[in-house]
């Protein structure tokens, strides 16, 4: 499988304006509306239509709960804002509330470092393109009925399955997932990121 669509020859153009012009062109752009519907329908085929980072199923979701990822941030990596290694799916919880532009799953590589980013070994977490999620980190669910049961594993180990596990606070998820199968009512994130930063310091 290619690591990119295939676009027009009016498509790519589009990209290299855009690129010239810096990662606020990426919002700013209406004629790259298009080629972001292929990206973004092309991302959810290489994930399997889940989540790159929590590993959810995401398939049949409306598509403005669904992230074209730039795993290293278009604000901080313009040129990479296209290249297909960069580039993935997620749900707006991974995305928007937890990474965010954060850097920090990035190991011994400054902010600024232009060199060959797209090696495995320099991501903390499990890369949705470069790494088999399934191979450090797995996701069970179990549903009867209208109640869904998910938890996650860490294969044989894994680090980077450890440390995606708890830089996306995926037990959170099998928390409210527990308490909703349950009956009761589910443990909701608070959704504005600022807050739950704030949460999190002064929860034990």
């Amino acid at each position: 499988m290619p690591n990119r669509p295939t676009f027009t020859d009016e498509e790519e153009l589009a990209m290299q304006e855009a690129s010239a012009r810096g990662h606020t062109a990426w919002d700013r752009s209406p004629e790259l509306a298009t080629l972001k519907e292929k990206i973004k329908r092309f991302s959810l085929i290489k994930t399997g239509s889940r989540c790159c980072y929590c590993g959810r199923n995401i398939y049949g979701e409306f598509g403005m709960v669904i992230d074209i990822e730039h795993i290293l941030p278009k604000s901080i990596y313009p040129k990479y804002m296209f290249r297909g290694c960069n580039l993935s799916a997620s749900c707006k919880r991974c995305n928007m509330n937890i990474k965010k532009s954060n850097t920090d799953f990035l190991s011994g590589v400054g902010t600024k470092k232009t060199g060959k980013l797209f090696r495995s070994k320099l991501y903390k977490f499990i890369h949705p393109n470069l790494d088999k999620y399934d191979s450090h980190l797995l996701l069970i669910s179990s549903q009867v009925g209208r109640k869904v049961m998910l938890k996650y594993t860490v294969v044989d180990a894994s680090s980077k399955g450890a440390y995606t596990y708890s830089y996306f606070k995926l037990d959170r998820l099998e928390k409210n997932n527990f308490d909703i199968a349950q009956g009761s009512r589910g443990r909701l994130e608070i959704e504005n990121p600022e807050l739950q930063e704030a949460f999190d310091a002064i929860s034990p």
